[in-house]
């Protein structure tokens, strides 16, 4: 566990730059006059439109303040299978909206996708991408698993219950909501988890866990938790884009599920 500061978790992004640095502001405005950290629970990146400007913003945070941590989502993990695997594991990465955010870095699909009818991205993509953006694919790299402070878990899918931490697989943290979802009952620690867009479409909170992706890519609403030792003390926020075209902020109820 880390130093206990004024916490904030932010749910999935997804592209959301705008709505990221309109949150961002908020929470730093409504911090306490100690220092506070943000975070970030994974899916920064695809489907909207600027999966770069996101980055830009997180790794700001970071170098604000280093107790802020990325978690690391499925599509972080897509992202980085291209650089690690190599280019023939990047077809899910594609089809899940990695070209979104190749686009958004300035790299267009007819020179960086083979076409084979793979959609895979081209080998040279990663080289060209690794030489012009190091310090987001070491903020990708750097990325963790999980965060647990006294009371709670962040984590971006979910976990096991009732499985020590150290024993959970990381890619059950990243990619499967559904063992933490199907639960009922309490756990040593509430989970503080995004992945899965809650049915609400606003944050949810059960006795075991509090849901925090609102969708930001498809609903226009970002969501963050202001995390409290007493789970009746959790305040949300969120930046919601408007008709007209603006961000506003807004202190929100949660839906409250049993």
């Amino acid at each position: 566990m880390i130093e206990e500061l004024d916490t904030f978790a932010i749910g999935d992004v997804h592209g959301r730059a705008d709505l990221l640095g309109a949150l961002i502001e908020a929470i730093l405005l409504r911090r306490r006059p100690s220092r506070c950290r943000i975070i970030f629970l994974g899916d920064i990146i695809d489907r909207g439109p600027d999966s770069r400007g996101a980055m830009n913003l997180v790794e700001a945070e970071l170098k604000r303040e280093p107790q802020s941590k990325l978690i690391r989502g499925n599509h972080e993990e897509m992202m980085l299978r291209l650089f690690d695997i190599g280019h023939e594991k990047s077809a899910s990465w594609h089809h899940n909206g990695g070209l979104a955010t190749a686009l958004s870095y300035g790299f267009e699909d007819a020179d960086y996708l083979d076409i084979d009818g793979l959609y895979r991205f081209k080998p040279e993509f990663a080289e060209r991408f690794a030489n012009k953006y190091s310090s987001h694919l070491e903020l990708l790299r750097a990325s963790v698993p999980y965060v647990e402070t006294s009371r709670f878990v962040l984590v971006h899918a979910g976990i096991v219950p009732n499985m020590p931490l150290q024993e959970q697989d990381p890619y059950v943290m990243r990619w499967k909501s559904a063992p933490i979802v199907n639960f009922s009952g309490e756990l040593e620690k509430i989970v503080v988890h995004g992945h899965v867009i809650t049915e609400s479409r606003m944050p949810e909170v059960y006795p075991h866990r509090v849901a925090v992706d609102t969708g930001a890519y498809a609903t226009g609403r970002l969501t963050a938790v202001r995390l409290s030792p007493n789970p009746s003390g959790l305040a949300f926020l969120s930046a919601v884009s408007t008709d007209s075209g603006d961000i506003r902020i807004e202190e929100v109820e949660p839906i409250l599920r049993s």
